[in-house]
């Protein structure tokens, strides 16, 4: 009997061959993505690596800056005038707020404003899906901490994840702690807003401008992972390079001088409503300027004052930036009579006159076809026989044609040379224009004409600044300091210079207190004190030099106080005033307040008793103070 197979074991023998296809087919498949998982790793390990890394990086790692801090600017006794302090821009997250009704009303009650128009701002920002508004600029830190109180306050019952973000981004900025004294010096700064480098303020004008190099200093960096909060990780930075804050800087300014020279000046704008004004303090020892006064002016902090033009015509241009002119440096007009005394001294020194020299004044003389006629009495008798001391009492231009008529035009150029007038004063100032005039050389017809214009103030333009340094030299018994307006970091200083005789000096003090006492320049008397100065009552010249302007003037008015013991010269000039157009009715007061503050400040006894009409005893060394 033959025995079978069963049937079941034929099938179980067909199951297993296809399992093990099956297995092969899945080894095989496994083989092949372990082979294209392996092959992706050594992409990625490989060939994109570095590629990777960089992308780890950008999203780990944070580069942060480090805010520098700027220098100060100090006045002469150490006052701060500008100063940095650290605040910050408040912003948030538009797309964080679910009721823009009550954020609008928290922000508007720390930072001011209208709720209304904040609530536009976020309903705006959330239609653009933004994810930044900021709601403050420049705001103090303190401010950012209660709105964050603020904040946390009322949205508790909020989660953290669905609570509105507050954001804070610090920023530089200037305080000026003793308000808006001399702007034009001090100068501005603007804020450059940058990632990368930080916030910096960057120097416009001024000394901010001028000293950028010392004040600015640089900003820092730090790097590192940064945690959930957005702070970075102490034990990740990887590079710092700390900040280099800015050095201070020490001007010549007093501030007690400084202020009253303001508020003199602001009485002046008020009463004769002039188109521009400047009252300067100099020590004619030391060349300081202790006090520099411009109007029209602006406010540092909020920038009153200071308008955009309203077209782009150099007009509109040049009228939006006279509140930034820092008129000492930046303003050249014909000083009239107030270069009568540089060029009698001048003269003096050349042996061109001497002490002893007398001129006659019938009322005009004649000069080729012209007539020059004497302010005073043009149209009547002259003054007469005349000392040079009286010349500059009287302010006589017919005696002041003589002596240029004497030595020509070649020997007032030179005298007016030896005052510096047409070189730059280098004070420390940006934009300074340097005085001009026409050099002898190129003057082909018309040089007598020409050498008497000069010879009375016509026909050369010069800086305040380096006309008030030509009279610091007169009461320097005839030594020329160099102006300046920074005390440290000290200036390359140039040297001082004898350029007239200290005796010819006195003489032409002597006849400027004869001015101030008998002359044109009686409001700037003084009580108690001698005063020597010269008033100055020029025409305006036109732009191009064709000629002047038809009822425009320039009033001045240069002083020296003490006249027996000089501690300060004081410029006074207004330009085109009203109610009143002569240097001593317009600029003689708002010397003799300035000059009557400096004798209070500085302690300085009375050396002058009012019933006596006799000459002071100039440079007494036993009065002579500074």
């Amino acid at each position: 009997m033959v025995r079978t197979r069963p049937m079941y074991r034929h099938a179980t023998v067909r199951l297993k061959a296809q399992e093990l296809r099956r297995i092969d087919w899945a080894r095989a498949l496994l083989g092949l993505g372990g082979a294209l998982v392996a092959a992706r790793v050594v992409h990625l390990q490989v060939f994109q690596h570095d590629a990777l890394l960089e992308a780890g990086l950008r999203r780990r790692l944070r580069r942060r800056p480090l805010l520098a801090k700027r220098g100060a600017i100090l006045d002469r006794n150490g006052k701060p005038l500008a100063q940095s302090q650290v605040c910050c821009h408040i912003a948030i997250d538009p797309m964080r707020v679910r009721e823009p009704e009550r954020m609008a009303r928290i922000l508007a009650k720390h930072l001011g404003g209208d709720p209304t128009a904040l609530r536009t701002q976020i309903l705006q920002a959330q239609q653009s899906e933004r994810r930044y508004l900021r709601v403050a600029t420049s705001a103090p830190i303190e401010r950012y901490h209660s709105l964050q109180a603020e904040f946390e306050a009322a949205f508790r019952e909020l989660k953290r994840s669905e609570r509105p973000v507050l954001m804070r981004e610090y920023t530089p900025t200037r305080a000026y702690p003793q308000g808006s004294l001399a702007p034009q010096v001090i100068g501005l700064t603007q804020l450059r807003e940058s990632r990368e480098e930080g916030n910096l303020l960057v120097a416009v004008s001024g000394v901010e401008k001028s000293y950028d190099t010392v004040l600015a200093g640089r900003n820092g960096v730090e790097e590192g992972e940064i945690a959930p909060g957005g702070l970075l990780i102490p034990e990740t930075i990887r590079h710092r390079e700390l900040p280099t804050d800015g050095a201070s800087v020490r001007l010549t300014l007093d501030t007690a001088i400084q202020a009253v020279a303001e508020d003199a000046l602001e009485q002046l704008w008020r009463k004769h409503r002039p188109k521009g004004a400047l009252i300067l303090v100099l020590d004619p020892h030391t060349g300081d300027i202790l006090a520099l006064a411009n109007r029209p002016t602006f406010d540092l902090a909020t920038r009153e004052g200071l308008n955009r033009p309203r077209n782009d015509t150099p007009a509109e241009r040049n009228r939006a930036m006279e509140p930034l002119r820092n008129r000492a440096v930046e303003f050249l007009y014909e000083p009239g009579s107030t270069v009568k005394p540089l060029v009698v001294a001048s003269l003096l020194a050349e042996g061109a006159v001497s002490p002893t020299s007398r001129y006659y004044c019938s009322g005009a003389i004649r000069v080729g076809r012209k007539s020059i006629r004497c302010v005073a009495h043009g149209r009547g008798r002259g003054h007469g026989r005349l000392t040079l001391e009286d010349t500059l009492c009287h302010s006589c231009n017919v005696a002041m044609a003589q002596m240029g008529l004497r030595v020509g035009l070649e020997g007032v150029y030179r005298a007016l040379q030896r005052f510096h007038l047409f070189e730059p004063m280098e004070a420390g100032f940006t934009g300074e224009q340097v005085g001009r005039t026409i050099p002898p050389e190129l003057v082909r017809w018309g040089r007598e004409l020409r050498a008497t214009n000069l010879a009375f103030g016509q026909g050369l333009m010069v800086s305040p600044l380096a006309l008030a340094a030509a009279y610091g030299a007169l009461a320097n018994e005839g030594r020329w300091i160099a102006p300046r307006i920074v005390l440290e970091p000290a200036l390359t200083h140039r040297e001082s210079e004898l350029i007239v005789p200290p005796e010819y000096a006195r003489l032409v003090i002597r006849g400027l207190v004869q001015a101030v006492e008998e002359g044109t320049g009686k409001h700037a008397r003084l009580k108690g004190y001698w005063v020597a100065g010269k008033t100055g009552t020029a025409q305006k010249a036109m732009e191009g030099g064709r000629g002047y302007a038809q009822g425009k003037y320039i009033a001045s008015f240069v002083g020296i106080v003490p006249a027996d013991a000089p501690r300060a010269v004081i410029l006074v000039l207004a330009d085109e005033p009203r109610n009143g157009y002569y240097g001593g009715e317009v600029a003689a007061p708002a010397f003799r307040q300035v000059a009557q503050f400096l004798m209070w400040y500085w302690r300085l006894p009375p050396s002058r008793r009012e019933a006596t009409r006799s000459q002071p005893a100039i440079f007494n060394p036993r009065t002579r103070a500074g």
